[in-house]
């Protein structure tokens, strides 16, 4: 094919349609893979970008097959997860050989001069430009000697790249995206030089979405991004987005995803006690519960602060489930900081614990930062937190014991068993089979079973 700058946006036209196939079809690409690395977000950017080349016309197989283009969203949050990216990529490279390889995403953003040196590569496209690999494409109808890079800075990113984003899990629940980036810049975290700055989603934008997803049968929407709390579309807030998203006719469920602590208003909070449609759930990351570890994180509250929201939290939203994050051994974690996280944690009433062992990432302060805490150490204080988790989900869960709560049934699992969620993230199985699936039904919770609760069908 000739490259000619915007040729897909031309082609996308109504009138240009039947040219554009002729092309498409002429394409040696017409087979594509896909891989995610790293969060639930990347995930969803991953189904979305799939979901489009699927609309126009490509087939779409299992990673590790022979495909004539193999795509993989990287992850960079950590140098471990920089060494997995490159893993998975020389895999892909060697189940495919003769097919067009592109590294996207995180990794590629923040150094593809690193994956510029693995052969076989044929593209690399950063946070921005992966959304235009379909227009890209075009110019991989042969292997290239050196991968195509297309990587602005991340400064320059300033505004959210506004399009069709329908993101899914294939289930019974989507992803809606609504924000990209961060400002915050904590000591321990690369992700506002790999996505940018704070940018958020129109609100029109998010609504269209949203409407679409409840038109192809998703009864829950999960609201998602690197940092949901700063959305802003000019004088709306996430309380505004989250009141018009709950009117929408036939959703039945939204779901905020990981909101940090300084963003949450007493507006948002009396929304969730209000309106049925949003879930009584929020994942709040405390890191840690020493105010010295806290300030080496460079995180944007104190833990009087972090106290003073789980006040007025328990007041608004008595019930809510509550879960947070949790880094262990960062360096210069002392016994005794150590300690002061577990006395918080017993203290506040959460109802599941993220523990996370500290891996340093080059180009962060927190890299540079002395008195490193031995791997073992590091292992030790997360089991100690894992089990502290256990405990809380155990005593949460049993709160709701012989009370009735409607739940979203997602799958059948392996065990027989139909399973699904409660609006406050509660695991919930009993007996059903497929007929079950992408269905709400109200059941009587019967017996804790450890990481979910036994059921029946409530009349």
């Amino acid at each position: 094919m000739i490259e000619i700058p915007g040729l897909f946006k031309i082609l996308q036209q109504p009138k240009f349609r039947p040219l554009y196939n002729t092309m498409k079809n002429q394409s040696q690409i017409k087979t594509v893979s896909f891989h995610t690395l790293g969060c639930k977000l990347n995930q969803s950017e991953t189904d979305a970008i799939a979901a489009d080349f699927r609309r126009n016309g490509f087939e779409l197989v299992p990673f590790r097959s022979a495909a004539d283009l193999t795509v993989i969203n990287t992850c960079t949050v950590t140098n471990e997860a920089d060494s997995k990216s490159r893993q998975i990529i020389r895999n892909a490279i060697k189940a495919s050989p003769q097919g067009r390889i592109v590294a996207m995403g995180c990794y590629a953003q923040i150094n593809p001069e690193d994956l510029s040196s693995i052969a076989g590569i044929d593209m690399i496209l950063g946070t921005n430009e992966k959304y235009r690999l379909l227009e890209y494409i075009t110019q991989l109808e042969t292997k290239v000697a050196k991968p195509l890079v297309y990587v602005n800075e991340s400064g320059d990113i300033e505004k959210y790249r506004e399009s069709e984003f329908i993101s899914a899990t294939g289930r019974t629940r989507a992803y809606l995206k609504i924000q990209e980036g961060c400002d915050y810049f904590c000591s321990y975290c690369i992700i506002p030089f790999a996505r940018g700055k704070a940018r958020s989603r129109q609100m029109s934008e998010c609504l269209t979405e949203a409407k679409s997803l409840v038109d192809r049968g998703y009864r829950e929407l999960v609201l998602t991004g690197i940092n949901i709390g700063t959305w802003q579309d000019g004088s709306n807030k996430l309380a505004d987005l989250l009141e018009r998203l709950s009117i929408i006719s036939g959703l039945d469920r939204i779901r905020i995803s990981s909101i940090e602590p300084n963003t949450i208003s007493d507006d948002l909070l009396q929304l969730l006690a209000e309106r049925p449609t949003i879930c009584l759930h929020l994942h709040i990351p405390l890191q840690s519960g020493s105010p010295a570890v806290l300030n080496r994180m460079r995180r944007k509250y104190q833990l009087a602060e972090y106290f003073e929201l789980a006040s007025r939290i328990g007041s608004i939203l008595p019930d809510v489930a509550w879960g947070t994050d949790l880094i262990v051994g960062f360096p210069g974690e002392t016994e005794a900081e150590f300690a002061e996280t577990l006395a918080v944690v017993e203290r506040l009433p959460f109802s599941y614990l993220h523990i996370f062992r500290y891996s340093e990432r080059d180009g962060t302060i927190a890299a540079k930062l002395p008195n490193r805490v031995d791997f073992h150490i590091k292992k030790k204080r997360a089991s100690i937190l894992r089990e502290m988790g256990a405990k809380k989900k155990h005593v949460y869960n049993r709160r709701f014991l012989n009370s009735v709560q409607p739940v979203l049934f997602e799958m059948v699992g392996k065990d027989d068993l139909v399973s699904g969620m409660t609006p406050n993230y509660i695991r919930v199985k009993m007996a059903g089979d497929e007929s079950f699936k992408n269905t709400i039904g109200p059941v009587l919770l019967t017996q804790d079973c450890g990481n979910y609760l036994m059921g029946e069908i409530s009349e």
